[in-house]
């Protein structure tokens, strides 16, 4: 025992865990599968795809929650992320829109309101 250790159990020295594209995949996925999700819900709006997004986002999912137990577990991790992206641009099309759709009544009842206090200041001159 080293003199330094002031436990009575022996060190142990771990070896590095070695670095694979698997491990890499399974740390990184939920990133990947969400900028991917971000990338293709800004393409599907811009496109004029925003119906067919959520559909193919609703299928993909219902697809792989019936298929994944089929699925090789080799491939299960990229498929997991490919549908992820999936979903995730199926939510986004619509929040999109819909954030648009509240920009727009904000700025309006803000005009209403800069229009109210410039009628205001016409009297007050």
């Amino acid at each position: 025992m080293a003199p330094w250790n002031v436990s009575s159990d022996a060190l142990t020295i771990e070896q590095e865990p070695r670095r694979s594209p698997s491990r890499w995949l399974r740390q990184n996925s939920l990133r990947i599968a969400i900028v991917l999700g971000l990338v293709e819900a800004v393409v599907a709006w811009t496109q004029g795809f925003r119906v067919v997004m959520m559909l193919i986002g609703v299928l993909s999912v219902l697809a792989y929650l019936n298929l994944r137990h089929r699925i090789p577990a080799s491939i299960r991790r990229p498929v997991w992320v490919l549908v992820t992206a999936q979903a995730v641009a199926g939510i986004l099309v619509p929040a999109i829109t819909i954030g648009i759709g509240i920009a727009i009544v904000v700025g309006g009842i803000m005009l209403v309101i800069l229009f109210l206090v410039m009628l205001g200041d016409l009297r007050r001159s």
